[in-house]
C-alpha cells in the first residue's frame, strides 16, 4: 500500500482494487461472450427451428431432436466418438503414467532430453500432424513400406473401416502423451521421498508401493487427467478432418465432424444445432459426474 492509499482502511483498499481488476479483464469477459458463450446459447435457439442460412428460420419445435433420435447416422457418429474416448483415454493414461514413472526414477539417463522428443508434439499443430500422418499412412508411405518390406504385412490404416478407427486412436495418443505425462510427472514430484524410503525400509518392493503410496496420493492427478482426457478426446474434430473426413464408411465420423458436414456441407443449420446441444449435453452430465468425484474426494 503506498502513501497516496495510507489513509485508506485495508478492507476498502483491497476492495476498490479487486473492482479495479474487473475493468482489466472486462475486455477479454466480453470477447468470451461474444464469440463462445452467445453462440452456445444460440445453439439452442437455433436447434428449435429449421433453416438453410438463406431463407428464414422456421420454427419446428423438437422436430430435430426426434429426428436425430431416430436417424442411424446420429447414433453412429456418437459410438465412434464414444470408442475413440474410451480408447484414448485408456491409452493416453497407461502410457503417459508409466512414462512418468520412468522419467521420475533415479536410474533414467538423459530424461530430459527423453522427456522433449516425448513432449514435442504437444506443441505441434493437430492440423500439420495429420498432413504428415496420412502421407505416412498410404500405400506408399513411411509405415506401409516398412510394415511391408520387413512384415509382410500390407496394412490399409486408412482405408479400412476396422482399422481407420484404431488409426485415429493411434496419432491421438502420439500427440497428447506428452502433455499427460508432464501432469503425472508434477504430481509424482509433490509425493514425499520419505514415504517411498520407509516403505524400502519396511521391505516393500515396486509393486507394493506403486499399490499403497503412489496411486493412492496421486488420486487427484489421475482424476484431473481422466476428466481433462475425456473431455478433449470427445471433443476432437481435425484429427479425423483431415486424415479421413469421416470415411471410410463413416467409421471414423464423429459428432464434431457431423455437426460440421449438417451444417456447412448439406446447409442444414438448425438440425446440426441439435447434434450440438446434445454433444453439449453428454459433456456436462460428464462434467456433473466429475464435480461430484472430486467433491467426494474432498469429503475424505
Amino acid at each position: 500500500m503506498n502513501k497516496k492509499n495510507a489513509g485508506i482502511p485495508k478492507a476498502n483498499y483491497y476492495d476498490r482494487l479487486q473492482k479495479q481488476g474487473y475493468i482489466f479483464i472486462l475486455p477479454t469477459l466480453l470477447l468470451f461472450s461474444i464469440f463462445l458463450i452467445y453462440p452456445m446459447l444460440d445453439a439452442f435457439r437455433l436447434s428449435l427451428y429449421e433453416w438453410n442460412f438463406t431463407g428464414s428460420p422456421l420454427l419446428i419445435g423438437l422436430r430435430n431432436f426426434i429426428k436425430l433420435f431416430t436417424t442411424k447416422r446420429f447414433w453412429s457418429s456418437y459410438t465412434v466418438t464414444l470408442q475413440f474416448t474410451f480408447l484414448s483415454v485408456f491409452l493416453l493414461m497407461f502410457i503417459s503414467f508409466w512414462l512418468s514413472l520412468a522419467f521420475t526414477s533415479k536410474l533414467c539417463w538423459f530424461k530430459q532430453l527423453y522427456q522433449s522428443m516425448v513432449f514435442l508434439p504437444v506443441v505441434l499443430p493437430m492440423v500439420a500432424i495429420a498432413v504428415v500422418w496420412k502421407f505416412m499412412f498410404q500405400s506408399t508411405g513411411l509405415l506401409s513400406v516398412v510394415f511391408l518390406d520387413i512384415f509382410g504385412w500390407n496394412i490399409p490404416w486408412l482405408t479400412s473401416t476396422k482399422i481407420a478407427p484404431y488409426t485415429m486412436v493411434l496419432v491421438n495418443v502420439w500427440k497428447f502423451t506428452g502433455y499427460y505425462m508432464v501432469m503425472f510427472i508434477a504430481g509424482l514430484l509433490n509425493i514425499p521421498d520419505v514415504y517411498h524410503e520407509a516403505a524400502k525400509i519396511d521391505g516393500a518392493g515396486f509393486w507394493r508401493r506403486l499399490i499403497h503410496i503412489t496411486l493412492p496420493l496421486l488420486k487427484n492427478t489421475l482424476i484431473l487427467v481422466f476428466v481433462s482426457c475425456a473431455i478433449f478426446s470427445f471433443g476432437t474434430f481435425a484429427l479425423q478432418y483431415v486424415m479421413t473426413g469421416g470415411g471410410p464408411s463413416r467409421s471414423t465420423e464423429v459428432l464434431t465432424l457431423l455437426v460440421y458436414k449438417e451444417a456447412f456441407e448439406y446447409t442444414k443449420f438448425g438440425y446440426s444445432a441439435a447434434i450440438s446441444v446434445m454433444f453439449f449435453l453428454t459433456l456436462f452430465i460428464f462434467s456433473i459426474i466429475q464435480l461430484r468425484i472430486f467433491s467426494s474426494q474432498a469429503e475424505v
